[in-house]
């Protein structure tokens, strides 16, 4: 749908929202979720966000009036390794005496039909119900840990190099990005970020409480760094990322120099530390489950194409995908891959010879299969999951991977 398009049903609009209905939207979304941004400082934000932060869509009645919005984040995310495009949903509110009527639906009906048709291959979003946006496919990520952890034992890392603290305009900058992407790259829904969001995390006032170190080895090669901050008890690290296991270690070791004016480390790990092997007290690690949201695939042919196949190996299977809100999605395809890496990915006709499906799966089982949520057989148990025949070859494809995500929008 272009920008000056709109669709209407029983007298509501459903469009792009300009920027005076994007106001509007920021107003309602302050009164639904508490938030205390003035006109002022709202017409300012929206002004120097634009065409940077995402598309807003809204439901206006026949006067004009502002009844729901939801905005949509135009995002490149790291999936097996490749980046694809994806569509983040966030900001979703609708007016308290039009909810139920059917609002929001028909805005994700729009919204889907503009991501399909701009190539997106997955959509993800941070539900304030799982329920309520298991209707429109979306289905949960499952979780890492969020540890809390005391920072002595930090200290103790076997590890060399040196840290540095970056301040604005140091030209490692670049180092570090790459480091976030080599990071990125090795978790699936992860962001690649954009200049607009990388400007963000640099911008650190002189006078903030964030600091944001770097850790290099001994041949000066930048391979890990923290953004944190701290209030004389806990250290809270908002980014963590390393480039190897050396650049973890040396990152979290150089946290264990705090020792004396913090007590404990926060923050959001990946699979890839076991805080338990380099935290011997087990009764001092503090874990919590950090929950990642909820991802739908949008076009479910790109999304088999792209996965990660066995490596050196060709193979062939099928998969039926019921998908009953993006109805594209329907149907049996033919995934054969080759030993070098090649794929091809057909839809089949349903007289067509070997139309047969080796697996059955939902919308939402999908998603969980192809990023890698839960390996084969332990998704098999769902009941929106049907396996038909050739397990073996459906058990090397879809493997449990590594799922992190640590933008939210």
């Amino acid at each position: 749908m272009a920008a000056n398009e709109s669709t209407s049903h029983d007298g509501i609009v459903y469009k792009r929202a300009t920027k005076e209905e994007k106001v509007s939207l920021s107003r309602l979304q302050n009164f639904v979720f508490n938030l205390n941004m003035g006109e002022k400082e709202t017409r300012e934000e929206i002004e120097k966000s634009e065409d940077k932060d995402g598309v807003a869509y809204c439901a206006l009645d026949g006067n004009g009036r502002l009844l729901a919005g939801i905005y949509v984040f135009p995002f490149s995310m790291w999936f097996d390794g490749r980046r694809v495009s994806m569509a983040g949903i966030g900001g979703v509110a609708s007016e308290p005496q039009c909810r139920r009527q059917g609002l929001v639906r028909n805005l994700m009906v729009n919204i889907f039909n503009d991501i399909h048709d701009n190539g997106t291959v997955f959509s993800h979003l941070f539900p304030f119900s799982l329920e309520y946006y298991r209707q429109f496919g979306y289905e949960t990520c499952g979780g890492v840990r969020r540890y809390t952890l005391p920072v002595a034992p930090a200290r103790r890392l076997k590890c060399g190099g040196t840290a540095h603290e970056f301040v604005k305009g140091d030209p490692v900058r670049d180092k570090l990005v790459e480091v976030y992407e080599a990071f990125a790259s090795r978790h699936n829904a992860m962001l690649s970020r954009s200049l607009h969001r990388w400007d963000h995390v640099f911008d650190i006032p002189l006078f903030s409480a964030e600091r944001l170190y770097y850790w290099a080895d001994d041949e000066q090669n930048v391979k890990a760094w923290a953004k944190f901050k701290h209030d004389g008890k806990e250290i809270k690290i908002s980014d963590i990322v390393w480039a190897d296991h050396e650049g973890m270690l040396g990152i979290l070791q150089f946290m264990g120099m705090f020792e004396g004016a913090s007590e404990k480390i926060a923050f959001v790990s990946s699979h890839e530390l076991i805080a338990e092997f380099h935290w011997p007290d087990l009764y001092s690690i503090g874990i919590e489950n950090w929950w990642l949201g909820m991802s739908r695939v949008v076009d479910a042919k790109r999304a088999l194409e792209l996965m990660d196949k066995p490596g050196g190996e060709e193979g062939r299977f099928t998969i039926k995908v019921s998908d009953g809100f993006a109805q594209w999605n329907n149907g049996v395809y033919a995934v054969e891959y080759g030993c070098a890496g090649e794929c091809e990915v057909r839809l089949l006709k349903a007289d067509e010879p070997g139309a047969g499906a080796d697996i059955e799966v939902s919308e939402r089982a999908l998603a969980q299969l192809v990023l890698g949520v839960f390996g084969l057989e332990q998704i098999a148990r769902r009941d929106d999951v049907r396996i038909n025949g050739n397990a073996k070859t459906l058990g090397k494809v879809f493997r449990k991977k590594h799922m992190l995500i640590t933008d939210h929008f």
